[in-house]
C-alpha cells in the first residue's frame, strides 16, 4: 500500500507559523500602519493556515500508522495461517499413519515404530528451538533449522511407508523397502540428537573451542547428507 505524503501539510504546516511568526513580532507596526481590524484578519488568517497544516500533517501521519499496523497483522496472520497448514501436514502423516493401524493389524507394529519416530524428532525440534532461544547462538544461526528440516525428511519418510504398504501390504518387498526407510529416519535422529548435544556442549563450555564447532558442523552435515537421501 502506498504510503501517503506528509510533505504537502509539513510545507503549509510552515507558512501558517512563519506567518503567525511575523505578525507577532510586528503586530505593534502592523496595527498602527493598517489598523487593529487588518490585524486580527491577519492573525486570523495565520491560525488557520497553521491548523490546515496541522490538520493535512496528522491525516497522512495517522493514516501511515493506520496502513503500517494493517500491514502487520495482515502479515502475523498469514504467518499463523503457514504454520497452522505446517502443523496440518505434520498431522495429517500421524493420522495416516493410526487409520491405517486400525485399517490393517500387520501394519500395527511397524506403525508404532513410525509414531515413536515422530514424536523423537518433535522433541529434538522443540529442544533446539529451546537452545537458540535461551543461548546467544549467532555463530551457528545458519543451522538454526536443520532439525525442523530433518523432522519434515522423516514425516516424509513415514509416509512413503504408509504408501509403500498400500501398495505392497505384507510382502517381501514391502518389508526391505520399511527397513530401509526405517534406517533413514534412525539416522536422522541419531544426528539430530548428535547436533544437539554438541550444541548444548558449546554453549555451556562458553568458548570459542575450534573441535566443538567442527563437530557441530560435521553432524549438520551429515543431517544435509541425510536430507539429500531422502529426497532423491
Amino acid at each position: 500500500m502506498k504510503k501517503k505524503s506528509t510533505l504537502p501539510g509539513i510545507v503549509i504546516l510552515a507558512i501558517g507559523a512563519i506567518l503567525a511568526v511575523v505578525v507577532g513580532i510586528n503586530g505593534a507596526d502592523i496595527i498602527i500602519s493598517i489598523g487593529i481590524g487588518l490585524f486580527r484578519l491577519l492573525m486570523i488568517a495565520g491560525i488557520a493556515v497553521f491548523g490546515a497544516g496541522a490538520v493535512t500533517t496528522l491525516i497522512p501521519l495517522i493514516s501511515n500508522m493506520k496502513s503500517a499496523r494493517e500491514t502487520q497483522k495482515a502479515a502475523e496472520a498469514q504467518k499463523a495461517l503457514e504454520e497452522e497448514e505446517a502443523r496440518k501436514r505434520k498431522e495429517d502423516v500421524r493420522g495416516l499413519v493410526k487409520q491405517l493401524m486400525d485399517e490393517e493389524v500387520d501394519f500395527v507394529p511397524v506403525g508404532n515404530i513410525l509414531l515413536k519416530e515422530m514424536d523423537d524428532m518433535d522433541e529434538f525440534v522443540e529442544r533446539n528451538d529451546k537452545l537458540f532461544v535461551y543461548n546467544d547462538m549467532k555463530e551457528f544461526e545458519s543451522m538454526k533449522e536443520i532439525i525442523s528440516q530433518a523432522r519434515n525428511a522423516l514425516y516424509h519418510n513415514c509416509r512413503g511407508i504408509v504408501n509403500l504398504y498400500v501398495a505392497l501390504e505384507t510382502s517381501g518387498e514391502f518389508t526391505t523397502e520399511a527397513d530401509k526407510i526405517i534406517q533413514s529416519n534412525n539416522e536422522l535422529l541419531n544426528n539430530a540428537k548428535e547436533f544437539l548435544l554438541e550444541l548444548a556442549r558449546y554453549t555451556n563450555e562458553q568458548n570459542e573451542d575450534t573441535d566443538a564447532v567442527t563437530m557441530i558442523q560435521d553432524y549438520a552435515d551429515a543431517i544435509g547428507q541425510s536430507l539429500r537421501h531422502t529426497y532423491d
